[in-house]
């Protein structure tokens, strides 16, 4: 079996493939001509078949947390708390030995404390360690959406002709728009090429808040990079219509500076008409959150997912110095 390894091409003796959820960096390698059995969340293989072409009697969609067995091998998906789809895999082999994938994943309380997780023995966690860095310890996710829907209803509450941006990647952050959406009662206008996507996530409140008729919502979302004074002015100028301001939020964990250790701490950045927030609402599990998981989990072995090989050995003793201490 292989977890996100589409790059490495048609791997010799592997018989199943497996993909986390749809971010371009764990999909890379995988093409229209895909011919071998992979699986994967539901979502993910609606994203799979629609945006990629990958025929769909090569993609198995697998149930949330309910054990199948593929080739001997029990496998059951436990929700990532990442993006919509994202999945880790448990995998409970014949002889006892039960290894956990997690793609990549925001180890929460509720994940970690998950039933399927409580019952076993890790032989091996492979683990997302985007942050495996002190200096990230974030806020929890919901304090950060709440934030954020605080400062747009400030906004329009100063002025009514303000505009609402919130960045987004491929997929992510919908909980953050969603939520301002709700709280101004506003519609969400996306691209054409965006809302194809979210289309594919079958999440009937979005489904129905999503436009793209940039006229139709006081609520934009745009990618990432173009939330910036310029981006966001000339959006502005081209699809703001009647609205004189716009306000910009960019909600990922590289916004959480060293030494902050709150969302009092963020700060507005305004040039003109236009407001831009960085808030540290991470899809990724802090470094603090991290540690509970694995402490939590207690596996035998880590294998970080992220990082390079000269950077392990240092990892290696962070975990120990973890399990020791637990």
């Amino acid at each position: 079996f292989t977890v996100d390894a589409f790059s490495h091409g048609i791997i010799p003796g592997c018989r199943a493939y497996f993909l986390s959820h749809f971010h371009s960096d764990h999909y890379q390698g995988l093409k229209k001509s895909f011919s071998q059995p992979m699986y994967c969340s539901k979502s993910t293989a609606n994203l799979v078949v629609r945006q990629l072409g990958v025929s769909v009697q090569h993609v198995h969609r697998l149930p949330m947390g309910e054990p199948i067995v593929i080739h001997d091998v029990m496998v059951t998906l436990i929700d990532a708390n990442h993006c919509p789809g994202s999945v880790m895999f448990l995998f409970q082999l014949t002889d006892g030995r039960v290894y956990l994938h997690s793609g990549d994943c925001r180890a929460s309380d509720e994940l970690i404390s998950s039933p399927e997780l409580r019952r076993v023995k890790l032989e091996a966690l492979f683990l997302d360690t985007t942050y495996l860095n002190p200096q990230y310890t974030f806020p929890p996710q919901e304090s950060c959406v709440q934030f954020a829907v605080k400062k747009a209803k400030e906004a329009i509450s100063s002025n009514r002709k303000t505009l609402i941006v919130c960045g987004t990647y491929s997929i992510g952050k919908e909980r953050v728009f969603v939520a301002i959406a709700k709280a101004l009662g506003s519609r969400v206008s996306v691209t054409a090429a965006k809302k194809k996507i979210l289309d594919c996530l079958e999440w009937p409140e979005l489904t129905e808040m999503i436009t793209s008729d940039w006229s139709a919502g006081q609520v934009h979302v745009l990618p990432m990079m173009q939330v910036t004074h310029k981006g966001l002015a000339e959006h502005l100028a081209q699809h703001g219509g009647s609205n004189a301001a716009v306000v910009g939020f960019r909600p990922t964990g590289w916004n959480q500076q060293k030494g902050q250790l709150g969302l009092e701490q963020v700060r507005a950045s305004t040039r003109g008409p236009v407001t831009t927030y960085g808030i540290p609402y991470s899809e990724h599990s802090s470094y603090s959150e991290l540690q509970r998981f694995v402490q939590r989990t207690r596996p035998a072995r880590v294998i970080p997912t992220v990082g390079s090989y000269d950077e392990r050995r240092l990892m290696d003793r962070t975990f120990n110095d973890w399990l020791a201490k637990s």
